[in-house]
Protein backbone atom coordinates (compact mmCIF):
# COMPACT_ATOMS: atom_id res chain seq x y z
CA UNK A 1 0.00 0.00 0.00
CA UNK A 2 1.19 3.32 -0.77
CA UNK A 3 0.19 6.82 0.88
CA UNK A 4 1.19 10.18 1.22
CA UNK A 5 4.07 9.35 3.13
CA UNK A 6 2.76 10.60 6.77
CA UNK A 7 3.23 7.32 8.67
CA UNK A 8 0.57 7.98 11.25
CA UNK A 9 -0.35 5.48 13.90
CA UNK A 10 -4.25 4.34 13.38
CA UNK A 11 -5.14 1.45 15.94
CA UNK A 12 -3.81 -1.15 18.03
CA UNK A 13 -3.41 -4.82 18.53
CA UNK A 14 -2.50 -6.96 21.72
CA UNK A 15 0.58 -8.58 21.72
CA UNK A 16 1.52 -9.90 25.29
CA UNK A 17 -0.84 -8.02 27.18
CA UNK A 18 -0.06 -4.85 25.66
CA UNK A 19 -2.14 -2.42 23.17
CA UNK A 20 0.39 -2.04 20.28
CA UNK A 21 0.34 0.55 17.75
CA UNK A 22 0.23 0.51 13.96
CA UNK A 23 1.31 2.51 10.98
CA UNK A 24 -1.00 4.16 8.58
CA UNK A 25 -0.77 0.92 6.62
CA UNK A 26 -1.70 -1.42 8.89
CA UNK A 27 1.50 -3.02 9.98
CA UNK A 28 2.80 -3.10 13.25
CA UNK A 29 5.98 -0.86 14.49
CA UNK A 30 8.51 -3.55 13.62
CA UNK A 31 12.83 -3.74 12.56
CA UNK A 32 13.76 -4.23 9.56
CA UNK A 33 17.68 -4.37 9.36
CA UNK A 34 20.77 -3.60 11.38
CA UNK A 35 23.90 -1.36 9.87
CA UNK A 36 26.89 -1.53 11.59
CA UNK A 37 29.57 0.29 9.31
CA UNK A 38 33.04 -1.16 10.26
CA UNK A 39 35.03 2.09 10.04
CA UNK A 40 32.40 3.92 12.37
CA UNK A 41 32.53 1.64 15.53
CA UNK A 42 29.91 3.90 17.92
CA UNK A 43 27.31 3.75 14.79
CA UNK A 44 24.09 2.00 14.72
CA UNK A 45 21.61 2.17 12.11
CA UNK A 46 18.71 0.55 12.96
CA UNK A 47 15.65 0.60 10.01
CA UNK A 48 12.23 0.47 10.99
CA UNK A 49 9.33 0.07 9.31
CA UNK A 50 8.47 3.51 11.04
CA UNK A 51 11.59 5.27 10.62
CA UNK A 52 15.69 4.79 11.41
CA UNK A 53 16.42 4.06 15.48
CA UNK A 54 19.95 5.66 15.20
CA UNK A 55 23.38 5.72 17.79
CA UNK A 56 26.52 7.10 17.76
CA UNK A 57 27.88 6.96 20.46
CA UNK A 58 28.06 2.66 21.04
CA UNK A 59 24.63 2.83 21.95
CA UNK A 60 24.80 4.85 24.94
CA UNK A 61 21.67 6.84 23.93
CA UNK A 62 18.94 6.34 21.10
CA UNK A 63 17.05 9.21 18.70
CA UNK A 64 14.72 8.28 16.18
CA UNK A 65 14.80 10.09 12.59
CA UNK A 66 10.80 9.53 10.70
CA UNK A 67 9.92 8.96 7.94
CA UNK A 68 9.09 12.00 5.55
CA UNK A 69 7.78 12.12 1.69
CA UNK A 70 10.75 10.84 0.21
CA UNK A 71 11.69 7.85 2.11
CA UNK A 72 7.48 6.69 3.13
CA UNK A 73 7.28 2.87 3.53
CA UNK A 74 11.09 2.59 3.36
CA UNK A 75 12.82 -0.83 2.59
CA UNK A 76 16.35 -2.52 2.05
CA UNK A 77 17.99 0.08 3.75
CA UNK A 78 21.82 0.11 2.75
CA UNK A 79 24.99 2.29 4.04
CA UNK A 80 27.33 2.54 0.96
CA UNK A 81 31.21 2.54 1.89
CA UNK A 82 33.24 6.01 2.57
CA UNK A 83 34.08 8.52 1.50
CA UNK A 84 29.95 8.87 0.86
CA UNK A 85 28.82 6.80 3.66
CA UNK A 86 25.66 7.32 1.20
CA UNK A 87 22.33 5.67 3.13
CA UNK A 88 19.50 4.22 0.63
CA UNK A 89 16.12 2.83 0.05
CA UNK A 90 13.63 1.69 -1.90
CA UNK A 91 10.44 3.61 -0.86
CA UNK A 92 7.36 4.27 -3.20
CA UNK A 93 8.88 2.22 -5.70
CA UNK A 94 12.19 4.76 -6.32
CA UNK A 95 15.31 5.11 -4.94
CA UNK A 96 15.84 7.53 -2.27
CA UNK A 97 19.61 8.29 -0.89
CA UNK A 98 20.77 10.16 2.11
CA UNK A 99 23.80 12.02 2.53
CA UNK A 100 23.00 13.08 5.83
CA UNK A 101 22.36 10.13 7.57
CA UNK A 102 18.89 10.58 6.70
CA UNK A 103 18.36 14.74 7.54
CA UNK A 104 17.32 14.91 3.85
CA UNK A 105 16.27 12.66 0.85
CA UNK A 106 17.36 12.91 -2.96
CA UNK A 107 15.45 10.63 -5.74
CA UNK A 108 17.86 8.73 -8.19
CA UNK A 109 17.77 9.81 -11.34
CA UNK A 110 18.58 9.26 -15.43
CA UNK A 111 17.32 5.52 -16.40
CA UNK A 112 16.35 4.97 -13.46
CA UNK A 113 13.92 8.05 -13.44
CA UNK A 114 11.20 6.16 -14.56
CA UNK A 115 11.40 2.37 -14.31
CA UNK A 116 9.85 0.95 -10.84
CA UNK A 117 12.85 0.09 -8.75
CA UNK A 118 12.98 -3.36 -6.47
CA UNK A 119 16.37 -3.62 -5.37
CA UNK A 120 19.85 -1.22 -4.54
CA UNK A 121 23.71 -3.24 -4.52
CA UNK A 122 26.11 -0.85 -3.50
CA UNK A 123 29.51 -1.73 -4.12
CA UNK A 124 31.03 -2.40 -0.93
CA UNK A 125 34.49 -1.42 -2.39
CA UNK A 126 33.69 1.26 -4.67
CA UNK A 127 30.92 4.67 -3.23
CA UNK A 128 30.85 5.24 -6.97
CA UNK A 129 29.83 2.03 -7.95
CA UNK A 130 25.82 0.75 -7.31
CA UNK A 131 23.84 -1.26 -9.09
CA UNK A 132 19.36 -1.12 -8.93
CA UNK A 133 17.06 -3.79 -10.17
CA UNK A 134 14.22 -1.89 -12.36
CA UNK A 135 10.99 -2.96 -14.30
CA UNK A 136 9.54 -1.00 -16.57
CA UNK A 137 7.41 -2.62 -19.47
CA UNK A 138 7.56 -5.92 -18.45
CA UNK A 139 10.88 -5.94 -18.45
CA UNK A 140 13.71 -6.71 -15.56
CA UNK A 141 16.65 -5.03 -15.84
CA UNK A 142 20.36 -4.09 -13.82
CA UNK A 143 21.22 -0.55 -14.40
CA UNK A 144 24.17 0.63 -13.24
CA UNK A 145 25.48 4.07 -11.62
CA UNK A 146 28.71 5.51 -11.33
CA UNK A 147 28.64 8.20 -9.15
CA UNK A 148 27.59 6.68 -6.22
CA UNK A 149 23.68 6.34 -6.75
CA UNK A 150 22.48 10.08 -7.71
CA UNK A 151 21.87 8.99 -11.32
CA UNK A 152 21.93 5.60 -13.78
CA UNK A 153 22.92 4.95 -16.78
CA UNK A 154 21.50 2.29 -19.30
CA UNK A 155 20.56 -1.19 -18.27
CA UNK A 156 23.71 -3.19 -17.47
CA UNK A 157 21.88 -6.26 -18.48
CA UNK A 158 18.20 -6.87 -19.81
CA UNK A 159 16.40 -10.07 -18.16
CA UNK A 160 14.50 -11.77 -21.04
CA UNK A 161 10.64 -11.35 -21.18
CA UNK A 162 9.26 -13.60 -18.85
CA UNK A 163 12.36 -13.95 -16.57
CA UNK A 164 11.91 -11.83 -13.08
CA UNK A 165 15.15 -10.48 -11.15
CA UNK A 166 15.07 -11.34 -7.53
CA UNK A 167 18.53 -9.74 -6.88
CA UNK A 168 22.03 -8.86 -7.99
CA UNK A 169 25.58 -9.01 -6.30
CA UNK A 170 28.74 -7.47 -6.63
CA UNK A 171 31.70 -10.03 -5.69
CA UNK A 172 33.87 -8.08 -2.77
CA UNK A 173 37.00 -10.00 -3.63
CA UNK A 174 36.50 -8.86 -7.04
CA UNK A 175 34.24 -6.50 -8.38
CA UNK A 176 34.07 -7.51 -12.25
CA UNK A 177 32.40 -10.98 -10.59
CA UNK A 178 28.56 -9.75 -10.73
CA UNK A 179 25.52 -12.71 -10.13
CA UNK A 180 22.27 -11.97 -11.08
CA UNK A 181 19.59 -14.10 -9.73
CA UNK A 182 16.32 -14.67 -11.82
CA UNK A 183 13.27 -16.92 -11.98
CA UNK A 184 10.96 -17.74 -14.91
CA UNK A 185 7.21 -16.70 -14.71
CA UNK A 186 5.95 -19.09 -16.45
CA UNK A 187 7.17 -22.85 -14.81
CA UNK A 188 9.44 -20.78 -11.61
CA UNK A 189 12.97 -21.92 -13.29
CA UNK A 190 15.29 -20.52 -11.23
CA UNK A 191 18.31 -19.12 -13.13
CA UNK A 192 21.47 -17.32 -12.26
CA UNK A 193 23.59 -15.02 -14.30
CA UNK A 194 26.55 -14.41 -13.72
CA UNK A 195 29.54 -11.56 -15.44
CA UNK A 196 33.32 -11.68 -15.00
CA UNK A 197 33.92 -9.02 -16.88
CA UNK A 198 31.44 -6.07 -15.14
CA UNK A 199 28.61 -6.76 -16.85
CA UNK A 200 30.36 -6.93 -20.33
CA UNK A 201 29.25 -10.33 -21.12
CA UNK A 202 27.00 -12.41 -19.09
CA UNK A 203 26.77 -16.58 -18.96
CA UNK A 204 23.17 -17.87 -17.72
CA UNK A 205 22.66 -21.31 -15.50
CA UNK A 206 19.60 -23.13 -15.59
CA UNK A 207 19.85 -24.18 -11.60
CA UNK A 208 16.54 -26.35 -11.64
CA UNK A 209 17.86 -29.61 -12.79
CA UNK A 210 20.47 -29.29 -9.25
CA UNK A 211 18.21 -27.57 -6.88
CA UNK A 212 14.54 -27.88 -8.76
CA UNK A 213 11.68 -25.32 -9.09
CA UNK A 214 11.40 -22.08 -7.14
CA UNK A 215 11.67 -18.51 -7.20
CA UNK A 216 15.65 -17.81 -6.49
CA UNK A 217 17.10 -15.04 -4.66
CA UNK A 218 20.70 -14.40 -3.93
CA UNK A 219 21.99 -14.77 0.18
CA UNK A 220 25.54 -13.49 -0.06
CA UNK A 221 28.81 -13.81 -2.06
CA UNK A 222 31.69 -15.10 -0.06
CA UNK A 223 33.66 -12.14 0.92
CA UNK A 224 36.93 -13.79 0.02
CA UNK A 225 36.10 -16.13 -2.89
CA UNK A 226 33.85 -14.62 -5.63
CA UNK A 227 32.89 -18.15 -7.08
CA UNK A 228 31.27 -18.94 -3.79
CA UNK A 229 27.59 -18.17 -3.53
CA UNK A 230 24.62 -18.85 -1.13
CA UNK A 231 21.45 -18.81 -3.11
CA UNK A 232 17.90 -18.90 -1.36
CA UNK A 233 15.40 -21.22 -2.96
CA UNK A 234 11.39 -20.16 -2.77
CA UNK A 235 10.06 -23.73 -3.62
CA UNK A 236 6.05 -25.05 -3.26
CA UNK A 237 6.76 -26.59 0.29
CA UNK A 238 9.20 -24.61 1.63
CA UNK A 239 12.49 -23.04 1.64
CA UNK A 240 16.09 -24.00 1.07
CA UNK A 241 19.60 -22.64 0.93
CA UNK A 242 21.94 -23.73 -1.67
CA UNK A 243 25.59 -23.19 -2.39
CA UNK A 244 27.77 -23.82 -5.38
CA UNK A 245 31.67 -23.04 -5.37
CA UNK A 246 32.26 -22.45 -8.93
CA UNK A 247 30.01 -19.51 -9.59
CA UNK A 248 27.11 -21.60 -10.81
CA UNK A 249 28.20 -24.54 -12.39
CA UNK A 250 27.75 -26.98 -10.13
CA UNK A 251 25.16 -25.97 -6.91
CA UNK A 252 23.81 -28.71 -3.91
CA UNK A 253 21.23 -27.96 -1.79
CA UNK A 254 22.62 -27.78 2.01
CA UNK A 255 19.46 -26.78 4.25
CA UNK A 256 15.98 -27.31 3.65
CA UNK A 257 12.87 -25.79 5.97
CA UNK A 258 9.31 -25.59 6.23
CA UNK A 259 9.31 -21.81 7.09
CA UNK A 260 11.10 -18.66 5.89
CA UNK A 261 14.53 -17.62 5.80
CA UNK A 262 14.50 -14.25 7.00
CA UNK A 263 18.40 -13.38 7.80
CA UNK A 264 21.87 -14.10 7.10
CA UNK A 265 25.42 -12.86 8.19
CA UNK A 266 28.70 -14.31 7.56
CA UNK A 267 30.97 -13.75 11.11
CA UNK A 268 34.72 -12.92 10.93
CA UNK A 269 35.60 -16.04 11.81
CA UNK A 270 33.73 -17.50 8.91
CA UNK A 271 31.37 -19.13 10.63
CA UNK A 272 27.48 -18.51 8.53
CA UNK A 273 24.16 -17.69 10.93
CA UNK A 274 21.00 -18.05 8.66
CA UNK A 275 17.76 -17.03 10.79
CA UNK A 276 14.45 -18.38 9.84
CA UNK A 277 10.71 -18.55 10.69
CA UNK A 278 8.99 -22.00 11.22
CA UNK A 279 5.40 -23.30 12.30
CA UNK A 280 3.27 -20.69 10.22
CA UNK A 281 5.98 -18.12 11.17
CA UNK A 282 5.18 -18.28 14.80
CA UNK A 283 8.60 -20.14 16.15
CA UNK A 284 11.98 -18.28 15.42
CA UNK A 285 14.67 -20.33 14.66
CA UNK A 286 18.59 -20.04 14.10
CA UNK A 287 20.44 -22.38 11.44
CA UNK A 288 24.90 -21.81 12.15
CA UNK A 289 27.43 -23.39 9.55
CA UNK A 290 30.82 -23.65 9.92
CA UNK A 291 32.13 -25.56 6.77
CA UNK A 292 31.44 -22.88 4.49
CA UNK A 293 27.94 -22.94 4.04
CA UNK A 294 27.76 -27.02 3.21
CA UNK A 295 26.00 -28.01 6.18
CA UNK A 296 23.68 -26.26 9.08
CA UNK A 297 23.18 -27.59 12.75
CA UNK A 298 20.15 -25.64 14.41
CA UNK A 299 20.74 -23.38 17.23
CA UNK A 300 18.40 -23.35 20.59
CA UNK A 301 16.13 -20.74 21.76
CA UNK A 302 17.14 -17.98 19.58
CA UNK A 303 15.26 -14.48 19.23
CA UNK A 304 13.29 -13.84 16.69
CA UNK A 305 16.28 -12.17 13.94
CA UNK A 306 14.60 -10.08 11.16
CA UNK A 307 18.06 -8.85 10.50
CA UNK A 308 21.34 -10.01 11.21
CA UNK A 309 25.35 -8.11 11.09
CA UNK A 310 28.64 -8.53 12.98
CA UNK A 311 31.50 -6.15 14.05
CA UNK A 312 34.16 -6.16 16.34
CA UNK A 313 33.44 -10.41 17.51
CA UNK A 314 30.04 -9.15 17.78
CA UNK A 315 27.29 -10.63 16.00
CA UNK A 316 24.06 -8.40 15.90
CA UNK A 317 20.35 -9.36 15.41
CA UNK A 318 17.71 -6.77 14.75
CA UNK A 319 14.54 -8.82 16.60
CA UNK A 320 10.97 -9.01 17.60
CA UNK A 321 10.86 -5.94 20.47
CA UNK A 322 7.83 -7.39 21.79
CA UNK A 323 7.85 -10.59 20.85
CA UNK A 324 11.66 -10.89 22.03
CA UNK A 325 11.06 -8.01 24.78
CA UNK A 326 14.24 -5.56 22.90
CA UNK A 327 14.55 -4.48 19.40
CA UNK A 328 18.37 -4.96 18.82
CA UNK A 329 20.19 -7.85 20.55
CA UNK A 330 23.75 -9.00 20.91
CA UNK A 331 25.72 -12.43 21.14
CA UNK A 332 29.51 -12.97 21.83
CA UNK A 333 29.26 -16.77 21.06
CA UNK A 334 28.29 -16.59 17.35
CA UNK A 335 24.36 -16.84 18.21
CA UNK A 336 24.33 -19.28 21.13
CA UNK A 337 23.36 -17.18 23.80
CA UNK A 338 21.87 -13.46 23.23
CA UNK A 339 21.61 -10.27 25.27
CA UNK A 340 19.43 -7.14 24.98
CA UNK A 341 21.38 -4.20 23.34
CA UNK A 342 18.36 -1.84 22.85
CA UNK A 343 14.46 -1.46 22.76
CA UNK A 344 12.25 0.67 21.17
CA UNK A 345 11.73 2.36 24.50
CA UNK A 346 15.10 3.56 25.37
CA UNK A 347 15.17 5.94 22.11
CA UNK A 348 15.39 9.63 24.08
CA UNK A 349 14.74 12.36 21.05
CA UNK A 350 13.92 12.94 17.87
CA UNK A 351 16.97 13.78 15.91
CA UNK A 352 17.78 17.33 15.62
CA UNK A 353 17.66 17.87 11.79
CA UNK A 354 14.23 16.60 11.49
CA UNK A 355 12.61 17.60 15.05
CA UNK A 356 10.44 20.52 14.14
CA UNK A 357 8.90 18.67 11.19
CA UNK A 358 5.15 18.26 11.73
CA UNK A 359 5.36 14.28 9.88
CA UNK A 360 7.71 13.74 12.31
CA UNK A 361 5.71 14.83 15.37
CA UNK A 362 2.48 13.64 14.20
CA UNK A 363 3.83 10.45 14.12
CA UNK A 364 6.42 10.78 17.40
CA UNK A 365 2.91 11.42 19.02
CA UNK A 366 0.78 8.60 17.45
CA UNK A 367 3.99 6.00 18.86
CA UNK A 368 3.71 7.49 22.21
CA UNK A 369 0.31 6.89 22.32
CA UNK A 370 -0.91 10.52 22.09
CA UNK A 371 -4.66 11.11 20.03
CA UNK A 372 -7.72 9.34 20.11
CA UNK A 373 -6.95 7.00 17.62
CA UNK A 374 -3.72 5.66 19.09
CA UNK A 375 -4.19 3.47 21.64
CA UNK A 376 -0.71 2.40 21.84
CA UNK A 377 3.01 3.31 23.04
CA UNK A 378 6.60 2.38 22.23
CA UNK A 379 8.00 5.29 23.78
CA UNK A 380 7.39 7.85 25.94
CA UNK A 381 5.59 11.26 24.70
CA UNK A 382 8.98 13.70 26.49
CA UNK A 383 10.52 11.89 23.19
CA UNK A 384 8.69 14.22 21.06
CA UNK A 385 9.76 17.54 22.40
CA UNK A 386 13.13 16.05 24.37
CA UNK A 387 16.07 17.97 23.27
CA UNK A 388 18.45 16.04 21.08
CA UNK A 389 21.38 14.36 22.22
CA UNK A 390 24.55 16.28 21.67
CA UNK A 391 26.74 15.27 18.66
CA UNK A 392 29.74 12.92 19.38
CA UNK A 393 33.23 14.91 18.88
CA UNK A 394 34.14 12.84 15.22
CA UNK A 395 30.77 14.73 13.93
CA UNK A 396 31.16 18.16 15.63
CA UNK A 397 30.57 20.72 12.86
CA UNK A 398 29.15 18.32 10.11
CA UNK A 399 25.29 19.91 9.89
CA UNK A 400 21.84 18.35 10.86
CA UNK A 401 21.83 15.77 12.84
CA UNK A 402 25.47 14.84 13.55
CA UNK A 403 24.85 12.30 10.33
CA UNK A 404 27.18 13.72 7.64
CA UNK A 405 29.74 11.23 6.08
CA UNK A 406 33.67 10.52 7.80
CA UNK A 407 36.62 13.09 5.41
CA UNK A 408 37.33 11.36 2.32
CA UNK A 409 40.20 8.49 2.68
CA UNK A 410 38.97 6.67 5.83
CA UNK A 411 38.69 2.84 4.74
CA UNK A 412 35.65 1.58 4.71
CA UNK A 413 34.03 -1.87 5.31
CA UNK A 414 30.69 -1.80 4.93
CA UNK A 415 29.45 -4.74 7.33
CA UNK A 416 27.86 -7.66 5.73
CA UNK A 417 24.33 -7.00 6.24
CA UNK A 418 22.13 -9.35 4.58
CA UNK A 419 18.12 -9.36 5.08
CA UNK A 420 15.81 -12.41 3.68
CA UNK A 421 11.97 -11.86 3.69
CA UNK A 422 9.37 -13.09 2.01
CA UNK A 423 7.87 -10.88 -0.93
CA UNK A 424 9.30 -10.30 -4.55
CA UNK A 425 10.46 -6.46 -3.32
CA UNK A 426 12.32 -7.75 -0.24
CA UNK A 427 16.11 -8.18 -0.67
CA UNK A 428 17.60 -11.46 0.02
CA UNK A 429 21.18 -10.86 -0.29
Amino acid sequence: MRGTGVAIVVSGAIVAGKALPARADGAFPDSQSVITPADRPQEFILPTNFGLVISEDGGQSWQWSCERDANAYGILYQQGPAPRHRLFTVANDKLAFSDDGSCGWQMAGGALADPLVTDVVPDPNDADHVLAIGYLGSIFSVFPSRDGGATFGAALYEAPAGDGIGGVEIARADPRVIYVAMTNAADTRPLLARSGDGGASWAVTDLAPMVGLGIVRIIAVDPQDPNVVLLRLLGANGQSIALTRDGGTTVTTSLAIAGTFTSYVQLASGTRLAGALLDSSTTPALYRSRDGGASFEMVANPPSARALSQRGGLTYAATDNFGDGYALGASDDEGTTWHAVMSYDQVQAIVACVRADPQCQATCQALAGQGAMSPGTIWDPAVCSANPVPEPPSKMGSGGCGCATAAPGSSAVLALVVVLVLGSRRRTS
